[in-house]
């Protein structure tokens, strides 16, 4: 059983010869017992408080557990964020490297069929200039020739006529032929390069 201030102070005392002062006694014992019940307020007072704290701590606690769920799952997602960006990067970079690889693969494509363009029309060109230029060579040879027989036709014809004029003509007849033959030269010279060039690309028929 638990002692409290009114056991204290009524608590009895047996009287025997020569014992102590009574009223000394009743005396410290209340002076006890107003200590004791001091006690007592404040040990309820601190139970009070302590209850207080406890339930303050409880929530403390409880708020404690939520902040470390809280935290454990922001660094959950914080990490799953970092995986995800990690991924994301390089799923980026694998199709950035594959774009890459096709654009590349296109434009080497595409280089080089302008290459064998270039070189087929390299080939045209050159076809083109290499039968031009045969043309050139055949009607400047046919010209040669043409103007050969014009010649010798022409020679022909002064003769006879040489030999049909009376002899004071024979002056009047080399002068003719001297001229002739300066006319033929301008016709027939360099400046034909010039007339065959102006010439279409038409096909000769030589009967």
């Amino acid at each position: 059983m638990k002692l409290t201030p009114l056991d204290i102070r009524k608590q009895p005392f047996p009287k025997v010869i020569r014992g102590f002062d009574p009223d000394a006694v009743n005396s410290f014992l209340e002076h006890v017992a107003n200590d004791f019940q001091e006690i007592v307020s404040q040990n309820n007072e601190f139970a009070t408080k302590l209850k207080a704290l406890e339930q303050q701590l409880e929530s403390y606690t409880k708020i404690e557990k939520v902040l470390n769920e809280t935290l454990l799952t922001a660094q959950r997602s914080s990490d799953e964020a970092k995986v995800n960006a990690q991924k994301e990067a390089e799923l980026i970079i694998k199709d950035a490297h594959i774009r890459a690889d096709r654009y590349e693969s296109e434009t080497r494509r595409r280089v080089d069929l302008l290459e064998n363009e270039i070189i087929s029309i390299r080939n045209q060109r050159d076809s083109f200039l290499a039968r031009f230029s045969a043309m050139l060579t055949t009607q400047q040879n046919l010209l040669e020739v043409i103007s050969g027989e014009l010649r010798s036709g022409d020679t022909i014809s002064m003769r006879s006529k040489q030999e049909q004029q009376p002899e004071p003509e024979q002056k009047q007849y080399q002068q003719l032929k001297t001229s002739a033959s300066i006319i033929k030269d301008d016709d027939y010279g360099d400046d034909d390069d010039e007339v065959v060039g102006d010439m279409p690309s038409q096909p000769v028929i030589i009967g």
